[in-house]
């Protein structure tokens, strides 16, 4: 344990301000080089000015942390409570409070980059073996008149897929295959699927296939990354489309279908492709009936029209008044908005008085005065700090001027006798009495004759 009892002791202390103190501890920090620290991320919070706030733990600490905006726009998927995050920034202290904190610089989940390896891997593996090879787009049926779907019946996939095809495709009948897609169970439920729609495909029950389901973290569509799932894929006879995740995500099922979708509504448009265009047909025969029928009825409209300008009635005397009244209703209504606008201002002005008169304004002007005396104290305390060093250093100059050994440096000597007493007067010495002569350097011994 160090000992403080010297520097408590002492006469000059070295007094510093909290401020000071806080400066000093955050200058410490930011010596230490950027680092990577990994942790599970705790009391996240968003503020509207776009940074984050928030603090990772791990089973006996924890760390406050910021992101700024700048930094968390890169990071493609908000981080939520419990997530393993590796995080990349520096240390810093908040000196407004004291906290220690780290202001993070890049976000990652813990472990994408490990299943981003495995994928590749396995990715390279079935190419390979060229079962990316098997299937093509060509193998779609042009028009598909039943349809199964192998998604979750719970998630937003399934209702996107059956409203795009209801609307592109009417005629066509639906079978949904409900599946897990996401967790441990999911690769098994997949393909208990995938083998039912391909027992109907071989008793004609459908025409082709689309697996799809919504947008997630590579964790959760990893269940079609399987390879038990792609190599049954791959050989099977169904015409299959993969509408995985979003426009930006890649699953290996993708590569092993006969055509790999953005998204699942996008698969549902693909394979509803040449239904679309029989309805289209019969949608433009309608649009040309429709537009015979309306050019029919205006032109009645047109003529009828005309007799009736022809006629005075009270209906039209009562649409004159209505024009006046609605002219009437805006200048009330315009009336109300100045009347409002400027009530609006005089709160504007008032709550600008009172910020004015608050005691947050009062301790603004009391903070900025005591830093101007503190400049000023500090001003003083150098300037008699100066004038001291230069009395000091005068005294110094004196009393090396008075010092005997300077003397004996210019050629002078100092004699004493046997008693070590100086001796100012040769008539106090006798005849064999041994002397002692002090020079600048070394000393002489003489005995008087």
């Amino acid at each position: 344990m160090e000992d403080y009892t010297e520097n408590l002791n002492s006469n000059s202390r070295d007094i510093l301000s909290v401020s000071e103190v806080n400066q000093t501890a955050d200058d410490f920090l930011r010596d230490i080089p950027p680092l990577w620290v990994s942790g599970e991320i705790s009391g996240f919070k968003a503020y509207p000015s776009g940074h984050w706030y928030f603090s990772i733990k791990d089973s006996e600490a924890v760390l406050r942390c910021v992101m700024f905006k700048g930094d968390n726009a890169k990071v493609v998927n908000d981080p939520k409570e419990g997530d393993q995050l590796i995080l990349f920034g520096k240390l810093s202290v908040y000196k407004r409070t004291g906290s220690y904190q780290m202001t993070v610089r890049q976000m990652e989940l813990a472990g994408f980059g490990e299943l981003m390896r495995k994928f590749e891997l396995l990715k390279n593996k079935l190419n390979s073996e060229g079962l990316f090879e098997i299937k093509n787009s060509e193998q779609l049926p042009e028009i598909n008149n039943k349809i199964a779907i192998i998604t979750s019946s719970k998630g937003a996939a399934i209702r996107d897929v059956i409203s795009t095809l209801k609307r592109r495709s009417p005629h066509t009948e639906i079978l949904i295959s409900p599946t897990i897609v996401q967790g441990e169970q999911s690769p098994k439920s997949i393909l208990q699927s995938l083998k039912l729609i391909e027992t109907q495909y071989s008793n004609n029950n459908i025409d082709a296939a689309i697996i799809c389901r919504g947008g997630g973290s590579i964790e959760d569509l990893w269940a079609f990354n399987n390879e038990e799932v792609c190599r049954y894929i791959a050989q099977m006879k169904t015409p299959i489309i993969s509408g995985v995740g979003h426009e930006t995500d890649f699953t290996l099922t993708d590569f092993v279908s006969n055509y790999r979708a953005a998204t699942p509504t996008a698969a549902a448009e693909i394979i509803s492709e040449g239904s679309s265009r029989i309805l289209e047909y019969f949608e433009n025969a309608k649009l040309v009936l429709r537009r015979n029928i309306i050019n029919k009825i205006k032109e009645k409209t047109q003529a009828l029209h005309f007799l009736k300008k022809q006629l005075r009635t009270p209906k039209q005397k009562l649409n004159e008044q209505q024009l006046r009244l609605d002219e009437h209703h805006e200048r009330i209504e315009l009336a109300i908005k100045n009347f409002l606008s400027k009530k609006i201002n005089l709160i504007d002005i008032k709550f600008v008085e009172l910020n004015n008169v608050s005691p947050k304004s009062r301790l603004v002007k009391i903070f900025n005065a005591l830093n101007v005396l503190k400049t000023n104290l500090n001003h003083q305390l150098l300037t008699i700090v100066n004038a001291s060093n230069s009395k000091l250093n005068l005294i110094q100059e004196k009393i090396h001027a008075l010092d005997p050994k300077g003397i004996l440096k210019r050629g002078y000597s100092i004699t004493t006798d046997g008693q070590n007493r100086v001796i100012k007067d040769a008539k106090r010495l006798k005849k064999g009495e041994v002397i002692q002569t002090l020079l600048s350097k070394g000393k002489v011994k003489s005995k008087v004759s």
